[in-house]
């Protein structure tokens, strides 16, 4: 059979993730919890077009300002580039993307025409809200419930502002509220409406509540120490009295990190971090490592607390021992083995506990035949995220457990198109195909496939030495003896100039380029260039040499032989 080409991105495709003439794709698009189209965007802006990438990037995820600053990026670990030279800036193109577009000239999705259908989302994090955003798009009618005063979830009250700054995150939220969302603030629910309340006004309902409930320490003095979340929480509030000038926190994740540069900012001189976990197996990535040791944070790896000191009123410090292993069962209950019987301690005036989060569904208790995973999670169909309850769905942290803002948006996503299914059908086994039409509409179409492509390997792509080797372009960022003195961003992000080229060096895994190497490097001429890239000109007298996958710099070309040819 003659070689088929595995296509770039041509409309913007709103679900699913992976489109019938893309075959192919790349490991960082094959990696991207929020379903990011990467190549396009890409693409784009090597070209300048900065307004459609953004375009592009927001058929997808409503927040690319958002993720572009706080996305753990496993798109750059598995990008293919770092087998040549560097892995590319993805999360830094996305947030230039976000940042540098001229919002004036960026298209927007018009809403379908309205359904008729109220739809109700409780929570107003990433899940919720890009749920909101599609749904508004696809028509319904939305309102979202929220229990804190501002809209945003984590990223809006727990997030640090030199991480992510308030503004960005208003900024793309408001774009959200602009599709006709409507949200009630400061209400919780079980307390200020219930539950089954909402059932019976609304014709569907998500629960996108996250994972606020902290887990406490479960050592003697607990209670004197202050809860992660909450303490950024108050931060964000714009509190600035709760730190003293030494400080200790528990935990060894992002969470616990962020308490510490914020610690540091408020003041504290002398912050410990400790851990469980051992210098090479850390929760963190290896940026927060690296600021932390910048910054002059102390790092206490495979160390338990034992008790937290106090004076009856406030913390005074910690005692410590060292471990030498430890597990967490299925509920995520910690049980260690200690390494000596020695005990320490560090004397402190605070004591922060960052030792994970939990969903707190209390306003599902007694209602109707939810079911939970051992960890309290909502139990839901992998593939619609409904529930037990006909009409409930969830997304986000609810049903993944404590995961990232990417990951949120993804499933935010999905539980939209599954619900649009739900109130438009009646049914969600089939959730179609949704595009943005050339127009702006929004399309929805029964016919899709959400088969998975084959993920190109670096050692598939043959003519690799079609590209130049080249510096990565990295985000600048203001040092650390600078940053750790104020709470103003630290990532400033790619300076303009460095963004197309930095966008350039994307090899483009499995999707065609249009380039034209195949077409040159044809032995037997069957193949020629179209407007929408090579095409085989005369069928039957292709060779099956192989000399177009060779060429092609982007793995894009991929033979389906017949049975009788493999025998």
């Amino acid at each position: 059979m003659p070689p088929k080409f595995s296509k770039e991105m041509m409309e913007k495709v709103i679900f699913p993730d992976r489109l019938e003439y893309q075959p192919r794709t790349s490991p960082c698009e094959a990696h991207c919890p929020a379903g990011n189209p990467i190549q396009k965007a890409h693409a784009l802006v090597k070209e300048n077009r900065v307004e459609e990438a953004l375009e592009y990037l927001r058929c997808r995820n409503p927040f690319p300002g958002i993720t572009g600053r706080v996305c753990a990026h496993p798109c750059e670990q598995a990008c293919n580039r770092k087998e040549y030279d560097d892995s590319l800036s993805i999360r830094a193109l996305e947030r230039f993307s976000a940042d540098h577009a001229d919002l004036t000239r960026v298209a927007r999705p018009r809403r379908r025409e309205g359904s008729g259908k109220k739809m109700a989302i409780i929570g107003s994090g990433p899940a919720g809200m890009t749920c909101a955003y599609y749904s508004a798009l696809l028509g319904h009618d939305v309102t979202v419930f929220e229990t804190a005063p501002a809209l945003g979830g984590i990223p809006r009250m727990a997030i640090p502002d030199f991480r992510l700054p308030k503004d960005v995150v208003d900024r793309e939220v408001g774009r959200v509220l602009e599709t006709g969302v409507h949200a009630r603030t400061n209400t919780a629910v079980g307390r200020d409406i219930g539950f089954d309340e909402i059932r019976r006004e609304f014709d569907a309902c998500l629960i996108a509540a996250g994972t606020w409930k902290e887990r406490s320490l479960d050592v003697p003095g607990a209670e004197f120490s202050l809860p992660a979340v909450w303490f950024l929480r108050q931060v964000a509030l714009g509190r600035r009295d709760l730190i003293g000038d030494k400080v200790v926190i528990m935990g060894g994740g992002g969470v616990a990190f962020d308490c510490a540069f914020t610690a540091k900012r408020l003041g504290a001189n002398e912050v410990h971090v400790m851990c469980v976990e051992g210098e090479t197996n850390m929760c963190a990535s290896m940026e927060d490592i690296a600021q932390a040791k910048a910054e002059g944070v102390f790092i206490l790896n495979s160390r338990m607390i034992s008790q937290v000191l106090h004076d009856g009123i406030k913390a005074t410090g910690i005692e410590y021992f060292q471990i030498s292993s430890f597990e967490f069962d299925e509920k995520g209950g910690l049980s260690v083995k200690p390494a000596t019987s020695e005990r320490n301690t560090i004397p402190s005036d605070t004591v922060i506990s960052a030792v994970g989060v939990l969903p707190d569904l209390g306003f599902l208790d007694g209602k109707e035949h939810f079911r939970f995973t051992p960890k309290g999670t909502l139990e839901v169909d992998p593939k619609t995220l409904a529930t037990t309850v006909d009409g409930v769905f969830a997304a986000g942290d609810i049903v993944s457990g404590p995961a990232t803002v990417a990951e949120a948006v993804g499933s935010g996503r999905r539980a939209a198109i599954a619900i649009d299914r739900y109130l438009v059908n009646g049914r969600t086994t089939n959730l179609g195909l949704v595009r943005i039409s050339d127009e702006g509409h929004v399309v929805v179409e029964d016919s899709a496939s959400e088969s998975e492509p084959h993920v190109v390997a670096y050692e598939e792509i043959m003519n690799v030495d079609h590209f130049e080797k080249q510096e990565r372009r990295a985000s600048e960022r203001v040092p650390p003896g600078v940053s750790s003195r104020s709470l103003e961003e630290i990532d400033r992000g790619l300076r303009e100039e460095h963004a197309a080229t930095e966008a350039a060096r994307c090899f483009h895994c499995g999707h065609c380029t249009s380039c034209g190497c195949c077409v040159e490097d044809c032995a037997g001429l069957i193949l020629a260039m179209a407007e929408d890239g090579p095409r085989v000109a005369y069928y039957e007298e292709c060779w099956h040499c192989g000399c177009c996958r060779i060429a092609c710099p982007s793995g894009a070309v991929l033979y389906e032989f017949p049975l009788n040819m493999l025998v």
